[in-house]
């Protein structure tokens, strides 16, 4: 198996730096993303960001673990579980897995370490708690695509969107996607002519975040059937690269997960989820033990935060008017 760890530029992932040696007894952060996900521009790339930035800041060992595959995956996951329970030291031990792609393994296992008092589990991406030892964070993005949904339908002129979705089982993708639609469908003051369709690039669980260019401009020229004027909406994690590059000049785009500067393109809406800062400050609390056993954060946290772009007429009072309604309409969801 290949580890990978500590330092990243671009898509490469590097050794750590063999002349910045901490002690042994230092306390290890160790994360495991999903499948060739590191690079992806977004989620994971700030998941990365965020907890190497946290780590230097807090003086704190990292090791960052990428499998090639779901076997890999489910390998890395055995040694960590296996390393973590016969562990004889006094180093304390964070594992933050990120991908919901490992649901069944850690639901199975995560017990495992109730005899473990310095080894410590953080499952991402689940609104549902974790039974027993481990604790669970979820970020929403209901609210945040609600309103990029309202902005993309007041937009004033003619034009097609493709909300394009990884695959139907990722809890964080579907409800984006029913964020976005309720938004859309829930705006009736729009004088011009448009229509949304929906493309999910995987019937697999865990599948879509990963698309060829080839597929993405067909995909991108059967939404428009023969008219170019047609604005994506990807969630569908580093897939939505492929749609950034077959792009045509001059088009409209809605960016997910981080703000994405286009060379030729207009960001019609960012739609953005901080979960480098979340990160940041679970790490803070980890530190001192007061780590929560749950948290589902949205856009009333800031958790997400939604910046409105070029392209638009949306004036402030009436953002902050739907803001409203989409934050109500988030924490009914969660009971909040």
């Amino acid at each position: 198996m290949l580890l990978t760890c500590c330092t990243k530029e671009g898509d490469t992932i590097y050794l750590a730096n063999p002349d910045e040696k901490k002690p042994p007894t230092t306390p290890l952060v160790t994360v495991i993303y999903g499948p060739n996900s590191l690079g992806d521009r977004t989620y994971c790339d700030k998941i990365y960001k965020g907890i190497e930035a946290s780590a230097a800041e807090r003086g704190l060992r990292t090791l960052h673990l990428m499998p090639e595959s779901m076997e890999q995956g489910q390998a890395y996951l055995e040694m960590m579980f296996q390393q973590m329970e016969s562990a004889q030291d006094s180093v304390r031990r964070l594992f933050i897995v990120t991908s919901p792609a490992y649901e069944e393994f850690i639901r199975k296992n995560n017990r495992r370490l109730e005899n473990s008092p310095n080894a410590d589990l953080l499952y991402l991406e689940t609104s549902t708690p974790l039974e027993g030892k481990g604790s669970t964070l979820y970020i929403d993005y209901y609210g945040a695509m609600y309103m990029a949904g309202f902005v993309c339908k007041t937009r004033h002129s003619s034009i097609s969107f493709l909300l394009v979705l990884a695959n139907p089982y990722t809890q964080s993708v579907v409800e984006a996607g029913e964020g976005f639609v309720d938004g859309y469908n829930d705006t009736t003051n729009s004088k011009y002519e448009k229509t949304l369709q929906i493309q999910y690039l995987s019937d697999e669980p865990g599948g879509g975040f990963q698309l060829a260019d080839t597929t993405a401009l067909r995909i991108y020229n059967e939404a428009g059937n023969g008219d170019d004027n047609v604005c994506v909406v990807p969630v569908c994690g580093g897939a939505m690269n492929a749609f950034l590059r077959i792009l045509p000049d001059y088009k409209f785009y809605v960016c997910v997960d981080d703000y994405i500067p286009l060379r030729n393109g207009f960001n019609l809406v960012n739609v953005i989820k901080h979960i480098d800062t979340v990160l940041d400050d679970y790490i803070e609390k980890w530190t001192n033990g007061t780590m929560p056993k749950h948290q589902t954060l949205g856009l009333a946290d800031g958790g997400t935060e939604v910046i409105i772009g070029n392209g638009t007429s949306v004036k402030a009072a009436e953002a902050d008017s739907v803001r409203q309604v989409a934050i109500r309409k988030e924490a009914e969801r969660y009971g909040k």
